[in-house]
């Protein structure tokens, strides 16, 4: 009962528009053209509400915020914990002379051999930078490697997928409609 003890009017509920227009697909950031993730078997993605990158693999089913830095580097990503310095360096210093152009004195310069790789170098320096500096690398493995972490990023995990089944719907009902509109004429 509303005021003075008369009836409210029912609330009208209104259908939900047909679908709209679809929103551009985000950009993708440079790393996706990685030819490392590639080969690791990692994409990168958009979350279209929010437009912020995530990395998702097919293969491990996992996906998470920041690119496998361990991985990238040639590390074993499930002995995190017991990763030091030492080895750390190791691993960095044997990418940069997989990708740095050697002096004729075995010095290896700055220049990359090949400038088509400039995006899996910058992936090679953000690795190397997270993992070597303490506070980054705990925020990295707390957002992506520890148990409860890896909990939470199923759901990243689950979005992921329905976009992708949600995406193969849209393009089937888009052929269908086209299919129809060419047998109509």
């Amino acid at each position: 009962m509303g005021k003075k003890g008369k009836d409210a009017a029912p609330e009208v509920v209104e259908d939900p528009p047909e679908e709209e227009e679809r929103e551009t697909a985000p950009e993708l950031p440079p790393e996706a053209a990685s030819k490392i993730l590639q080969d690791l078997d990692w994409e990168v993605c958009v979350m279209p509400a929010q437009k912020q990158r995530y990395f998702y693999s097919k293969s491990r089913r996992q996906a998470r915020y920041q690119p496998p830095y361990h991985s990238i580097l040639g590390l074993e990503e499930a002995k995190y914990q017991d990763l030091t310095k030492d080895e750390l360096w190791k691993a960095f210093y044997l990418k940069r002379q997989v990708y740095k152009k050697p002096f004729p004195d075995g010095a290896l310069s700055e220049e990359l051999k090949d400038p088509k790789d400039q995006v899996d170098w910058s992936l090679i320096l953000e690795s190397f930078q997270v993992l070597s500096q303490h506070e980054a690398r705990s925020v990295y493995e707390q957002r992506n490697l520890v148990p409860h972490a890896q909990l939470e990023l199923i759901g990243l995990v689950v979005m992921h997928e329905q976009r992708l089944v949600d995406e193969a719907e849209r393009r089937a009902k888009e052929e269908k409609a086209a299919r129809e509109a060419a047998e109509a004429e």
